[in-house]
């Protein structure tokens, strides 16, 4: 196992205490930190003082990296830091949502929070066997479904190739069955094709991919007509987030719009440098953009120049009617959902499903925090009750 895989299961093992003694959060998760609170045993709160303390120890070691990371003066490290102690929070993030006061904090969920609250929300979403983890049996209960998704060709499992469907031409794309943010993910040389040349095809594939971990080869999406004016030709996603409500129904709480930085980028992600935007739930208009990990907005996109804000997203009633159909009926049993939803030529389609949609990117593109929106006082419910559930 690697560095990087323990720190992500052991957030799953132990769900970092907001503080010291008190819990620092937003108001609408109060109800929540009394419970855990109360059924932390004497050796679990003392342990959570301890990481507490050494957070905030570490607090001005972290401010003074983050200036010199954005090339901030000394005025704002000394502001950051005292915010980041009063609010228990991490520099980086007051940098990145451009954050000047504490009282500017009061409804932000913290990334460390969000791990937390989805291992109670949705817990299955930590283990590989869940089905918006495993992309294979994601899209097989798509097709089970009838929901639209792109045509699956064939899966590489330990070097074996597991045929699915025959292609019929466009090009392809490979991605890690279980793999995150876009990591790995290539296109096929166009050429060799699954219904003419299957043996060239399958030595194409082969050459993209490792024998470490299955893999999934499917027919690439192309974007609907109306995203050309940015000037870039990977396929662009909107992250519809959804909760189960009071009444039981899928309810969309958050949106997104991530687009390329660059003509040759193979995907829309944050962690290639990727923009994202707000886009009104009611119109599919979307706002300013901010771009990847760095702070500020930007207005134009640099390829093409065409202004991010006010650009209306085509079929938008269709996304938002196939993330609540797919809630409701295929992965009715998990509480919160982000679906990263393609709009091609044919209409939306579903691209990924995630148990875990994270609260950076929604409350980095809206410039405000998801704990004082309807996502706050929906996921402070369904804590509620997972927890009620969990007795």
């Amino acid at each position: 196992m690697t560095i990087t895989q323990f720190l992500y299961y052991a957030k799953k093992a132990f769900a970092l205490w907001p503080g010291v003694i008190k819990p620092v959060a937003a108001p609408v998760f109060a109800a929540h930190y009394e419970r855990r609170g109360r059924r932390r045993t004497i050796f679990r709160a003392g342990l959570d003082a301890v990481v507490g303390t050494l957070f905030l120890l570490w607090l001005p070691l972290r401010a003074r990296a983050i200036a010199r990371k954005h090339g901030c003066d000394a005025q704002w490290r000394k502001r950051s830091l005292a915010i980041a102690r009063q609010r228990f929070i991490d520099p980086s993030d007051l940098a990145l949502f451009s954050i000047d006061t504490a009282e500017q904090t009061r409804d932000y969920i913290r990334r460390f929070e969000d791990a937390a609250f989805n291992k109670i929300v949705n817990p299955a979403g930590w283990s590989r066997a869940c089905v918006l983890v495993d992309k294979r049996a994601f899209y097989r209960i798509c097709r089970e479904s009838a929901l639209p998704h792109p045509r699956v060709i064939a899966h590489v499992e330990d070097g074996r190739w597991v045929p699915l469907d025959e292609e019929t031409g466009g090009q392809l794309v490979v991605k890690p069955v279980f793999g995150e943010g876009g990591d790995g993910v290539a296109y096929v040389p166009e050429g060799p094709r699954a219904d003419r040349d299957p043996d060239g095809l399958r030595a194409a594939v082969h050459s993209l991919v490792d024998g470490k971990q299955p893999w999934i080869v499917q027919q690439r999406l192309h974007n609907h007509s109306a995203f050309g004016v940015f000037g870039v030709a990977a396929v662009m996603t909107a992250r519809l987030t959804t909760i189960r409500n009071e009444q039981g129904d899928a309810e969309l709480v958050s949106c997104v719009l991530r687009v390329p930085a660059s003509r040759d980028s193979a995907i829309d992600n944050m962690k290639a440098g990727g923009f994202i935007m707000p886009i009104d739930a009611q119109t599919g208009v979307t706002g300013l953009a901010r771009r990847g990990y760095r702070g500020g907005i930007v207005e134009r996109h640099p390829v093409s120049g065409h202004a991010f804000a006010g650009f209306r997203l085509p079929d938008w009633v269709a996304a938002k009617a196939l993330a609540k159909q797919a809630h409701e009926t295929a992965f009715a049993t998990y509480r919160l959902i982000g679906w990263d939803v393609a709009f091609t030529p044919e209409g939306p389609v579903l691209v990924e499903g995630n148990a875990k949609p994270g609260v950076m990117m929604p409350q980095r593109a809206a410039g405000r925090g998801l704990a004082g929106q309807r996502y706050g006082e929906l996921l402070a419910w369904n804590l509620a009750q997972a927890e009620q559930e969990m007795r």
